[in-house]
């Protein structure tokens, strides 16, 4: 086992079946106990300079690639190694070419999705701003050449059609089976969460799962998974029971499918704007971005924070 003074670098692979052979790396990012948030790998991924949000790691937990905006200019896809305890300087992932961002690698490695405002071919947009997932799958070579995913998941926006409407960028599953995104079908008044199932050649047809809050016209975006499957977590805007504006909030799985959504809790939500829930591999931290409310709605740059998981309570929020 690799050490340096820095960091202690932990990795222990257990094998969820024998079947499937999927290997959860547990990796020590921080040498000190995250009790509460902090910037994640300040001045490296997390800078001044730039706006950071919403990542994913390798299934090895050892790469992470995370979305970039600088002051001046439109969000790519960025990739950072983590070696002998620290991150790498990012660079921009190969295939980041258009305005980009929430990347996703499912737990097998075998696919890698992403948003982007990339045109689709003969799919031209009509409307005044569209966004699509976009998909490569893993090849002895590296990541293959990014596809559209197909209709009725992307739904290129049509002649007088405005954000969000049809807006998809973030593509998610825990079990590499059934995926999970958020969009606002044409002709709805609100940004839903759909479920789907993939069988590594087709989507079945979205089904819509809603019931997270009283009054349905909150919106329900930019959701994950626990990676032991017990919460849904997610970001709303103005949504009861959050510090205003954008806000996180979780949802306990349960017979009956999943719960009235309650408040990540103030550890995370405060007066500024928090959004991009997300979890390490093994499901020891708990990552998410924060701008500065500056009012008006006005922001400040967007930076990724993380703490340990278990410092959020998360069973105490259903008792």
């Amino acid at each position: 086992m690799k050490t340096s003074n820095s960091l202690l670098l932990f990795i222990f692979f257990s094998h969820v079946s024998c079947k499937n052979e999927l290997k959860i790396p547990e990796i020590q990012y921080s040498k000190e106990i995250v009790s509460r948030p902090i910037p994640f790998a300040e001045g490296v991924i997390s800078t001044k300079d730039n706006s950071e949000f919403e990542l994913t790691f390798s299934t090895d937990g050892l790469k992470v690639y995370f979305s970039r905006r600088p002051r001046e200019g439109k969000q790519m896809i960025y990739e950072s190694d983590f070696e002998d305890g620290r991150w790498s300087t990012p660079k921009l992932a190969h295939f980041s070419s258009s305005r980009d961002e929430t990347p996703f690698i499912t737990p097998n490695g075998d696919f890698f999705f992403f948003g982007s405002e990339r045109p689709i071919p003969n799919q031209p947009n009509k409307g005044n701003f569209d966004m699509n997932i976009w998909m490569m799958e893993k090849t002895d070579k590296g990541w293959s050449e990014p596809k559209p995913l197909p209709e009725p998941i992307n739904e290129v926006q049509v002649a007088g059609e405005e954000w969000p409407s049809s807006n998809n960028n973030l593509f998610f599953t825990n079990d590499n089976n059934t995926f999970y995104f958020t969009s606002m079908k044409r002709g709805t008044k609100a940004i839903n969460l759909y479920e789907t199932k993939f069988n590594n050649k087709e989507f079945s047809e979205p089904k819509l799962i809603d019931g997270f809050f009283d009054d349905e016209k909150y919106w329900v975006y930019s959701a994950v998974i626990s990676p032991d499957g017990k919460y849904l977590v997610f970001n709303s805007f103005g949504a009861p029971g959050g510090e205003g504006g954008e806000d996180i909030f979780v949802s306990k799985k349960t017979e009956k499918g999943w719960s009235k959504a309650q408040s990540i809790g103030k550890i995370v939500n405060s007066k500024d704007e928090e959004s991009s829930p997300r979890f390490s591999r093994d499901g020891k931290y708990f990552f998410f971005s924060r701008a500065e409310n500056l009012g008006n709605y006005e922001y400040g740059e967007w930076s990724i924070f993380f703490l340990e998981t278990k410092y959020l309570n998360l069973d105490k929020l259903f008792k």
